[in-house]
């Protein structure tokens, strides 16, 4: 049975993300709209694969976080957070087509993956096509300032991805070493979501930085999180078949714990369950069995609690307002979350 990965509590009331998302509906209606107008070129296949990924599900966490911070910092304009919130969007669909691609995926989100339904080929070109549009689309909204925190996370994006493939399999990785790889992989893009709400709002620089750290915890939360679900969740509403990490020879945080304290027949069961090309379902059940037993788990769940906890303190300079309830509640969502 697998451990309470959440608090360890019996009963822990659960944020509902549609009351979060409510009070920005018709922002995030929008954002929808400007996610399927900006993908439209005349090379047909570019819409077909883009709107595959785009409609195929998410949160837009993403567009959500930036539309919250710059009301926050009392951004009062109508089209620049769209613009922008689409911008990070693309972004992040587009690592989610290359990253399908480097792990040879074959789903996403319960569905099959678009470099499946497409081909490799297709996959990245539209990725890459969706990384130029981001850019297009910041170029002719002409803020240096943005331009320069959306590049920064880019390349910490490129980084982060770079520095998961090279530790495909390396067991000796830290705790350090894989915070920094989540951070540049997963946390930069949110905490830039942070940062441009901040600047479209014409915060000051101390609020900025408090809303980028804000967005560097719930980054790394979010991570450890998915981390823990890959092992724990549900694979109906997960959208992947359990396991999945540990199939790619990925080395994240349940493992990297479990590995400094099994004992040698533990680790002996992890090290082949690595090395072979298809895990099969009872070794998968006797690591997470291993998992379990040293609980680790909960402990990178409760590390992403922490992160979370963090976050909101963060914001305590802030005055009361619907954007830093919202902040707040999105930051529980993530270590509330199923999928």
């Amino acid at each position: 049975m697998t451990e309470n990965i959440k608090t360890g509590q019996n009963s822990v009331p659960k944020v509902d993300f549609k009351e979060i998302i409510a009070e920005y509906k018709d922002d995030l209606q929008r954002v929808e709209k400007g996610i399927a107008d900006n993908f439209q070129t005349d090379v047909t296949i570019i819409p077909k694969v883009s709107s595959y990924l785009t409609a195929g599900g998410g949160k837009r966490i993403r567009p959500l976080l930036l539309i919250a911070s710059a009301k926050l910092c009392g951004y009062t304009g109508a089209n620049r957070y769209i613009k922008h919130s689409v911008v990070v969007e693309y972004i992040h669909t587009a690592t989610l087509l290359h990253d399908d691609v480097v792990d040879d995926a074959d789903t996403r989100r319960g569905g099959a993956s678009a470099n499946i339904k497409f081909g490799n080929q297709a996959s990245v070109l539209v990725g890459d096509f969706l990384f130029a549009k981001s850019f297009q689309i910041m170029s002719e909204d002409n803020d240096i300032r943005v331009i320069q925190a959306v590049s920064r996370a880019t390349r910490l994006l490129a980084e982060g991805e770079v520095l998961q493939l090279v530790n495909t399999m390396n067991t000796d990785i830290t705790e350090k070493e894989y915070l920094e790889t989540i951070y540049r992989k997963t946390g930069a893009l949110i905490e830039t979501c942070l940062i441009v709400g901040a600047i479209l709002g014409g915060a000051p620089k101390e609020s900025e930085l408090a809303l980028a750290e804000y967005g560097r915890n719930i980054g790394l939360a979010f991570q450890l999180v998915d981390d823990a679900l890959d092992y724990a969740g549900q694979a109906q509403t997960w959208g992947k078949p359990l396991g999945a990490d540990i199939s790619e020879g990925k080395i994240t945080m349940p493992l990297i714990r479990a590995l400094k304290l099994a004992d040698k027949k533990e680790k002996e069961v992890i090290h082949k369950a690595l090395e072979t090309d298809k895990i099969s379902k009872l070794q998968l059940e006797e690591v997470i069995e291993i998992l379990n037993r040293h609980k680790t788990l909960a402990y990178t769940m409760n590390q992403a609690r922490e992160y979370v906890n963090t976050a909101k303190k963060l914001l305590s300079g802030f005055p009361p307002s619907s954007g830093l309830t919202s902040l707040c509640a999105i930051a529980d969502y993530i270590v509330d979350r199923d999928i």
